[in-house]
């Protein structure tokens, strides 16, 4: 039953002063609700929520019809069966309300995720790394052990224990030698740490680049051309020499920690101790004389200052619009006033996310992450309108009627001649057929269409992919919705436009090509604008 029928009724109307019945639900001659808001507060917030959401017989039988009977739904909303239901619009907006809370609820338990993966694969590595040295250490203590044992077996011409003594030698140098073979599971394991490591890790080419050194300069080929075990040696050596010449370096103000644990070095026999130097770059068009190796002096060059390292980047965020504009046209991208400050939107975010990234990869994803989120909701409002456009082309039998007009013309022609030449005596076809022929359904009815199906795909993804994220199997959970929502899809239109199943997979299949293209556009478009705009 509604609560509609349970609230407060009022004698005469507050609007008009009419008198009004008892059983008057609305005043006759105004129209107000026949309704009394000197309520309590907590019943007048359940009335708010009701009206927005009409959680009584109408949301009731909505669930029952989207879950159970695909397409019935918009079936009876077009043949005029509308009050058993929630109204279209407003069961969009409740569901894409919880849907993108959701969405950005579950992007953010997989991110976290993948950043638990990664925090505890590296505590792994560095346990395993740790109990990996003491080991090693053991067994070569062993084999030392083993071998004065032998050395003294020899020297007291022992020969009854001189045969245990090398056994034992033996052992210890096979154990050292079979130390660090890998399980299958270890190394599948270590294969996919070092895929994130790769991936955070900071390139040879990003660390001359915060040197500033010209992209022309031979040290970059030189060093290039090294081992990559021998780069980091001479690195490092290099930078010691560009720390020592203060007039033609510059301290870099801030370093990220892939960059500072690059150029961190441990000392001490055991190397136990380890120190970081403190990073300088060559300033702008600088030259600076180095000992590439003992036999070889250099002179590298700093860049003319367009090299887009974390120093230029930080000036790029502070550029003034006249600035960007102006570094636009340096880089030979010229547009239209108008287009100007999506531009500079764009310039400036880029900047922010390059930064972003080398500082911290997880809250740069988060942020990227939720940028999507906002242009994908921007992006269905604008969607389901253009759905709605294609299922009336798709459907319309005006589309059919142009599509098949050369053949029906064709077989009028065919009738016509052999009626003339009296093969025929009477006429099959008496009218020249139509261009156009044919009645076709109204945009609205594809729209509510459009809407409840978008709907139903909010709803199954929450429910379904949200459940895979919580017991981790989202990926499985994600495609077996996409299968099942093709399906019910398919069932949908057949319902709604009650044509035959080969018609109707026919045209699924050509709707859902033309709705992927729509989508790749669409998102493009809106996912630029928030990027320019943010």
């Amino acid at each position: 039953m509604s609560v509609h029928k349970k609230r407060r009724k009022v004698e005469i109307c507050h609007n008009c002063h009419t008198i009004l019945k008892i059983e008057d639900n609305f005043c006759p001659n105004c129209g107000q609700e026949n309704h009394d808001l000197k309520v309590p507060l907590g019943h007048l917030a359940f009335e708010v929520f009701e009206g927005f959401t009409h959680f009584d017989t109408k949301f009731y039988n909505t669930m029952v019809s989207i879950f159970l009977y695909p397409g019935k739904i918009t079936k009876d909303f077009l043949e005029g069966r509308r009050g058993r239901y929630v109204p279209p619009i407003r069961l969009y907006f409740l569901v894409s309300f919880i849907f993108f809370l959701g969405l950005g609820y579950m992007v953010d338990l997989v991110l976290k995720g993948s950043s638990d993966f990664l925090t505890d694969n590296i505590t792994v590595k560095d346990q395993a790394g740790n109990v990996k040295n003491k080991a090693k250490q053991n067994l070569e203590e062993e084999v030392e052990d083993a071998k004065d044992k032998l050395e003294e077996i020899k020297t007291s011409k022992d020969t009854n224990g001189l045969a245990n003594a090398q056994d034992n030698v033996k052992a210890a140098e096979l154990a050292l030698k079979m130390y660090g073979k890998l399980d299958k599971k270890t190394k599948k394991a270590q294969s996919k740490f070092n895929k994130w490591v790769d991936f955070t890790s900071v390139s040879l080419g990003e660390i001359l680049d915060e040197m500033n050194l010209d992209s022309e300069d031979t040290l970059r080929k030189l060093i290039s051309n090294l081992p990559e075990d021998k780069q980091r040696e001479r690195l490092i050596e290099i930078q010691k020499q560009i720390i020592a010449d203060t007039t033609n370096t510059e301290e870099i103000a801030e370093v990220s920690k892939d960059l500072r644990d690059y150029f961190t070095e441990t000392i001490g026999k055991k190397k136990l101790l380890e120190y970081s130097l403190n990073l300088h770059a060559l300033k702008n068009n600088a030259s600076l004389k180095i000992h590439y190796d003992t036999d070889t002096i250099l002179t590298i060059k700093g860049s003319d200052g367009s090299l887009e390292n974390t120093t230029y980047l930080k000036k790029v965020l502070k550029m003034s619009d006249e600035q960007l504009d102006s570094l636009n046209r340096k880089k030979g991208n010229e547009t239209m006033a108008f287009l100007r400050p999506f531009q500079r939107g764009i310039l400036r975010n880029l900047t922010y996310y390059q930064l972003a990234f080398s500082e911290d990869a997880e809250k740069a994803f988060s942020e990227i992450a939720h940028l999507g989120i906002g242009a994908f909701s921007l992006m269905m409002f604008i969607l389901m309108p253009i759905v709605a456009f294609l299922l009336k082309i798709i459907y319309s039998k005006r589309t059919h009627s142009i599509i098949s007009y050369p053949f029906r013309l064709w077989k009028y022609l065919w009738d016509w001649t052999m009626y003339l030449i009296r093969f025929r005596k009477i006429r099959k076809y008496r009218h020249v057929p139509h261009l156009m022929a044919g009645h076709t359904r109204y945009y609205y009815e594809h729209l509510i269409f459009s809407i409840h199906i978008h709907s139903v795909f909010f709803l199954m993804l929450i429910i379904f992919v949200g459940g895979g994220v919580l017991l981790g199997y989202w990926k499985i959970a994600l495609i077996m919705t996409m299968l099942g929502f093709f399906l019910y899809f398919i069932i949908s239109l057949k319902t709604v436009y009650r044509q035959g199943i080969v018609k109707t997979l026919f045209k699924s299949v050509i709707l859902f090509y033309l709705y992927l293209i729509s989508f790749i556009m669409i998102l493009s478009i809106t996912s630029a604008f928030k990027f320019a705009t943010s």
